[in-house]
C-alpha cells in the first residue's frame, strides 16, 4: 500500500492533535507540507511532528503546487474553510476537514457542486465518532437493544477558560487561538456551531435519522467578549417521533461532558469518555460496560485512510456536515424569531418557520 502523502494547512491549536494523529498512522500516512500564514508557526509544527523534514509554505495555493501532497488535512478557522476546500478539490487532493463544514449554506452548495465535480474524496473530521462508547452505544442500537427510540440527549460542555487567558508571549498580539473566535465574520456564529458541533454531530450519529424540526435558546453567560453566544439549548424532533437535547456551552462544565443518552422501548443508554451504561427496563442496575482509552484523532486519521486507501464507506460525509450546518443555522435563526423552525429534506436548503 502506497503511503498517502498530506499537507497539513493550518497550524494553529488544533493542528497539534491532527499532527499526533499522523504521526500513529505511519507509515500508512505521512506529513510532508505544512501552511500557515504565520512561518514561524509552519516551522515550528514541521520541526515538531517530522523533524523539520516537511515543507513549508505561506498558503494553501502553493502547497497544492507540490506533487508530493496527495491529501490535506484542513485546520483553519472557520471563514477560510470555503475557499480551501475548492482549493483542494479543483487540484483533486484527498480532504480531510475540521468542523464546521462552513459557515453558509450557500457556501455548502458551492463546495457540493466543486466535489462532486472534481470527484475528490471528502471525509468531515468528526472525531467524537470514534469514541468507544459512542461506537457499542451505536452497535447496540443497530441491534435493536432499545427496541423503539424515544429520547437522544448530548452534552458538550465545558469552562472555557483559556479564551478569557492573556495570548502567549510566543504569539503576536491579538492572535490567541482564540482571538478569531470573538470575531463574526470568521467565526460564523458562537459556541452552538463550534464546539456544539460536535454534540450534533454525535446526535446525529445515534438516532441515524433525520431532524425535522429544531427550537432553541442561546445565551452568553461567561465570556463577554465573545460576540455570539457561549452556551446553547436546542430541542430535535427527527422524523420518527423522536425527540432530541442538545446542551452545548463554554460556561460551565457539566457533569458527564461529551454524554450521551438514548432512551427507548426497551431500556436506556448512557456514555461519555470511558464508559457506556446499559439499563434494561426489567434489570434492576444498570450495565457499566469499561472501554479504554483512545486517541478520537488517531482513529479518525485511520478511518480517513480506510476511505482514501481502501475505498470504505465515510462515517462523515459531506451529507452529514450539510446536515449538521442546516440544523445549526435553524437553530440560531430559531432563537432569533423566537419559533419552531422546519428542517427541509435536502441539507442544502435552509430551515423555514412552522405554520
Amino acid at each position: 500500500m502506497d503511503t498517502l502523502k498530506v499537507g497539513i494547512v493550518g497550524a494553529g491549536g488544533i493542528a497539534a492533535q491532527h499532527g499526533i494523529a499522523w504521526n500513529t498512522n505511519a507509515p500508512r500516512g505521512e506529513i510532508v507540507a505544512v501552511a500557515d500564514i504565520s512561518e514561524p508557526r509552519a516551522h515550528a509544527f514541521a520541526d515538531r511532528f517530522t523533524g523539520g523534514k516537511a515543507k513549508t509554505y505561506d498558503g494553501i495555493e502553493s502547497l497544492l503546487e507540490d506533487p508530493a501532497v496527495g491529501a490535506v488535512d484542513i485546520c483553519l478557522p472557520h471563514h477560510l474553510h470555503t475557499p480551501a476546500i475548492l482549493a483542494a478539490a479543483k487540484a483533486g487532493k484527498a480532504i480531510l476537514c475540521e468542523k464546521p463544514l462552513c459557515t453558509s449554506l450557500e457556501d455548502a452548495a458551492t463546495l457540493d457542486a466543486a466535489l462532486k465535480a472534481s470527484g475528490a474524496r471528502f471525509v468531515m473530521a468528526h472525531n467524537q465518532l470514534f469514541q468507544p462508547s459512542l461506537v457499542e452505544a451505536r452497535r447496540l442500537l443497530a441491534a435493536g437493544a432499545l427496541g423503539r427510540p424515544y429520547f437522544y440527549r448530548s452534552v458538550e460542555a465545558f469552562q472555557n477558560r483559556g479564551a478569557l487567558a492573556a495570548t502567549p508571549s510566543t504569539l503576536p498580539p491579538g492572535e490567541s487561538p482564540w482571538a478569531w473566535r470573538n470575531d463574526p465574520a470568521r467565526m460564523g456564529g458562537g459556541e452552538v456551531l463550534d464546539t456544539g458541533w460536535h454534540a450534533t454531530y454525535r446526535m446525529l450519529a445515534l438516532a441515524n435519522d433525520r431532524p425535522v424540526e429544531v427550537q432553541a435558546m442561546t445565551e452568553r453567560f461567561f465570556l463577554p467578549d465573545v460576540a455570539a453566544e457561549d452556551t446553547g439549548v436546542l430541542l430535535v424532533r427527527f422524523a420518527s417521533g423522536a425527540i432530541g437535547e442538545l446542551v452545548s456551552s463554554w460556561a460551565f462544565a457539566a457533569v458527564g461532558n461529551r454524554h450521551f443518552e438514548v432512551m427507548g422501548e426497551h431500556g436506556s443508554l448512557a456514555g461519555g469518555g470511558a464508559e457506556l451504561l446499559h439499563q434494561l427496563h426489567a434489570w434492576p442496575d444498570p450495565v457499566a460496560r469499561p472501554f479504554a482509552p483512545v486517541h478520537s484523532f488517531t482513529a479518525e486519521v485511520t478511518h480517513f485512510l480506510d476511505v482514501v486507501q481502501n475505498d470504505a464507506p465515510s462515517l462523515a460525509p459531506f451529507e452529514t456536515g450539510a446536515r449538521v450546518l442546516q440544523l445549526t443555522l435553524a437553530a440560531y435563526r430559531s432563537v432569533a424569531e423566537k419559533r419552531t423552525m422546519i428542517l427541509p429534506e435536502n441539507p442544502l436548503e435552509a430551515g423555514h418557520p412552522a405554520a
